[in-house]
């Protein structure tokens, strides 16, 4: 059976720079995407629960709180904090507590999970768009979210 391949953008457009990841998605699909290869947004992380558990190979691509401005990280779940507190996070339930969940709801079912992360300042609600510095990111972070997949595929 072939794992499904998803790209999850995650964010709430109308936070400004926290729709960055639904910004990548919106790039990725402005081209064409590899066959076989999903993408779409979810504006929660708690919404990536069932896909974690079906064992999909999932690139996950958030907003991080941090600086300097768009700067594009790649990270495992592990590395993000599972507090959720964390002012990292600009979501109150963040992935590491979505990967965790999952994981402990259905041990050994869960595929492989990585995170192209683009950091933000703090997010503002009621605000559409992202700001220049985030904004020029996006073709980075969606090479990047596809460079992962690939990966994942090889190993």
């Amino acid at each position: 059976m072939t794992r499904r391949r998803i790209i999850v953008g995650l964010g709430q457009r109308a936070a400004g720079d926290d729709g960055v990841g639904p910004a990548v998605v919106d790039a990725l699909r402005a081209g064409p995407l590899p066959a076989g290869v999903e993408a779409f947004c979810l504006t929660q992380p708690v919404e990536l629960v069932p896909l974690l558990r079906e064992g999909a190979t999932l690139i996950l691509v958030d907003a991080l709180v941090g600086s300097p401005a768009g700067a594009v990280l790649v990270l495992d779940p592990e590395n993000l904090s599972p507090a959720p507190q964390d002012p990292a996070s600009s979501h109150g339930f963040g992935v590491a507590q979505a990967v965790e969940l999952a994981r402990a709801l259905s041990p050994g079912d869960c595929g492989p999970v990585r995170v192209v992360a683009i950091t933000i300042p703090r997010p503002e609600r009621y605000r559409i768009g992202l700001s220049p510095a985030v904004e020029a990111a996006v073709p980075e972070a969606a090479t990047r979210a596809l460079a992962l997949l690939a990966a994942s595929e090889e190993g």
